[in-house]
């Protein structure tokens, strides 16, 4: 399945440079353990203040050091497991071989797999189409690859999500994949890649490992030649239509909010009866059914005095934000700004404007934000933090209505991550808006 190399790790001298804290790191020192490479670890943070992931690393015996590439570890590694959090621009000039966890799970694993990305819907639409085909979904924002494998083993079958940062190490292995699914592509993560043409390039080089594709529709001239696109299905007046013109789902089936979301379940479709078997091409409906809205993508996690509390927290781009603009209806208060990314806000202040919608701004592009807006004759409320924004939010909506966070920027100004930023806003939505219910499982 892979054109990567399957390496030897036995007695190798490994280096892990950037543990983190959402498991990447971890799953990847227990696989070269477990290969049987002498694993150390570098990191900017001591392990005690890496949750249990640290506290394993101290059990293990992995050395840990303290530094960057500068750190004299750094060369006397044999390999160097790079964390995709590490920027093109941490490197220095020479360094020892250098591989990352993806790469490493591409050569391991032999099952068969599908390859999700795209700026905005890749986590959902990896999800959709998981679900249909019964298959697990691993990367990205869900279970680190690594622990994928060693869990399920190297032949489940695996839908892939994968980040513009995975697919940067992933650039000189090109490894392969059954289908590649591509939701969208826009402008995100300038602090992170050198410019836009890299961020790009990062993000379309997928669509040359694989023998298929499916993309959304605006996408469709980027496809390289010699890649065949799968017969997609359209969505037409609440009906899911295959290319044949067969209906295989209607509106109602899909319990996700938002047209965006309608055209992630195109693609998923697409996949699901391309690669699904008789038993997903019979009835696609049932198990578009049984699908949730994934936490932090437009979740339901409060309600009370006629208000209702939308997590969107995943939402880290202007154009993930006006997605859940639209997918909102009546009275709006949303939540807006956290951490730079060089990101540009004038389109959605424009949505914002043309909703109607009371926006609070937050973090360190709320300023930003605030001048856009006030170009279109609204002024922002400004809050320090989600308590006081919620509380300006239940101002505005007096008559009842919705709040919605869905910054359109990433969070690490004032939080762990989108993730820590959701759940507390989930918290700040009971404790300024006591009484109610959450209700995550049907999502609003």
């Amino acid at each position: 399945m892979s054109a990567v190399q399957a390496l030897s790790l036995a007695g190798r001298r490994v280096l892990l440079w950037g543990y983190g804290t959402h498991g990447g790191g971890l799953a990847a020192a227990r696989y070269c353990s477990r290969q049987g490479a002498v694993v150390s670890i570098l990191d900017l943070k001591p392990p005690e203040q890496l949750g249990a992931g640290g506290a394993e690393a101290v059990q293990q015996g992995w050395s840990w050091h303290l530094g960057d590439a500068r750190h004299p570890a750094f060369d006397q590694a044999d390999l160097i497991v790079a964390s995709p959090a590490i920027p093109p621009r941490a490197w220095p000039d020479r360094h020892p071989p250098i591989t990352s966890p993806e790469a490493l799970f591409c050569a391991a694993h032999r099952g068969p797999r599908i390859a999700v990305s795209g700026t905005k819907g890749k986590s959902t639409t990896a999800h959709l189409c998981a679900s249909l085909l019964g298959w697990s979904v691993t990367g990205n924002s869900n279970e680190p690859m690594l622990e994928s494998l060693m869990r399920l083993g190297v032949d489940a079958p695996m839908v892939c999500e994968l980040s513009s940062f995975q697919l940067h190490y992933l650039h000189d292995h090109a490894p392969r994949f059954l289908a590649t699914v591509f939701t969208s592509l826009a402008c995100d993560h300038l602090d992170w890649h050198p410019d836009l043409a890299h961020y790009h390039a990062s993000k379309l080089r997928l669509l040359a490992w694989s023998d298929d594709c499916i993309v959304a529709p605006e996408l469709a001239h980027l496809v390289p030649q010699g890649t065949r696109q799968l017969p997609g299905v359209s969505y037409r007046d609440g009906v899911f239509l295959a290319s044949s013109g067969r209906r295989v789902a209607l509106r109602g089936d899909l319990r996700l909010l938002g047209e965006h979301n309608a055209r992630n379940a195109c693609l998923a479709l697409s996949v699901a009866l391309a690669y699904g078997g008789p038993e997903v091409s019979a009835n696609p409906a049932a198990r578009l059914r049984s699908i949730r809205a994934l936490p932090h993508r437009l979740e339901l996690v409060h309600a009370a005095r006629g208000v209702r509390f939308v997590n969107d927290s995943i939402a880290t781009t202007p154009e993930a934000a006006c997605a859940g603009l639209a997918a909102i209806e009546g009275p709006l208060a949303i939540i807006l700004g956290g951490s730079d990314k060089g990101a540009d806000f004038r389109d959605l202040a424009a949505a914002v404007a043309m909703r109607g919608a009371w926006p609070i701004t937050i973090g360190q592009t709320g300023e930003e934000i605030a001048c856009l807006l006030a170009g279109h004759g609204i002024t922002a409320g400004r809050a320090d933090g989600l308590e006081a924004a919620i509380r300006l939010c239940l101002f505005a909506l007096q008559g009842g209505g919705t709040v919605l966070l869905s910054p359109a920027c990433a969070s690490f100004d004032m939080f762990h991550g989108f993730d820590d930023r959701g759940r507390r806003f989930a918290e700040a939505a009971r404790s300024q808006c006591p009484g109610g219910s959450a209700q995550q499982a049907t999502g609003p």
